[in-house]
């Protein structure tokens, strides 16, 4: 099974490869709006379809009755899957700064009462211990900006060799996630990082759908648990066909 999925997959990212880049353009436009709608549904399960099309493809909504915060952290989804194009697929490098700049794109104008009056901001990394994800992952704060920097090392290695790899987006996700740097939005920074190296790469990006949290964050636990990324590996890969399968011929 794990080999018919390796299959199907390495068949979709050839194809992927072989479209005209006007091809590519034009898919990679509709799939913002399914992208940023699946991440904040994650995080905010009353997130309307129709809300996420406006603001995406027209900077407005109207109609809207909901809480303001969930149309701010819409927005920052689409500014910053905006950054993470320009930033990593013109200058495929990963650094500190760059993760604190996406987190502080996702997160700007929507950390609580309770987060600012701690002392934390969007963009800086954690001052207090926080956890997240069924498993409560996440590193003292001290250990933080040391975690982060041998992870960009690690993925700047990876991406110097030039080759196409789900791997590396995949280790990148998990890790940080596991780390979990930020008092807010860690999970939404290693969806759109992962996505900006895939791009980097030259391979399609994936919807992780909302739907499917429970199987994304279970196989998020094993890497951290038990040290194994390909449970998560095989998610994104299935993922991946979920998106794009019938959409690239």
């Amino acid at each position: 099974m794990a080999n018919v999925l390796k299959e199907r997959y390495d068949a979709l990212v050839a194809t992927w490869v072989a479209l005209p880049e006007e091809r590519r353009e034009a898919l990679l436009r509709e799939f913002v709006v399914d992208y940023v709608y699946n991440s904040e549904k994650i995080e905010n399960e009353s997130l309307e379809f129709s809300v996420v099309r406006d603001i995406v493809e027209m900077d407005q909504v109207s109609g809207y009755s909901g809480e303001l915060d969930v149309l701010v952290e819409t927005r920052n989804l689409k500014l910053s899957w905006d950054l993470a194009r320009v930033k990593l697929v013109e200058d495929p490098c990963l650094s500190e700064e760059l993760i604190q700049q996406a987190q502080e794109l996702v997160t700007m104008g929507a950390y609580g009462e309770r987060l600012l009056l701690a002392g934390e901001r969007p963009g800086t990394f954690k001052l207090e211990n926080y956890v997240g994800g069924p498993a409560q992952v996440g590193l003292p704060s001290v250990e933080v900006p040391r975690a982060v920097g041998i992870l960009a090392d690690d993925v700047n290695t990876e991406l110097e060799k030039g080759k196409r790899s789900l791997t590396i987006a995949a280790y990148l996700h998990a890790r940080l996630f596991e780390i979990h740097p930020f008092a807010d939005g860690n999970g939404r920074t290693a969806r759109l990082l992962m996505n900006g190296v895939l791009l980097a790469m030259g391979m399609p990006p994936i919807v992780i759908r909302a739907q499917d949290h429970a199987t994304y964050h279970a196989a998020l636990d094993l890497f951290h648990l038990e040290g194994d990324l390909s449970p998560f590996r095989r998610f994104l890969r299935n993922e991946t066909l979920l998106t794009w399968e019938g959409l690239l011929d």
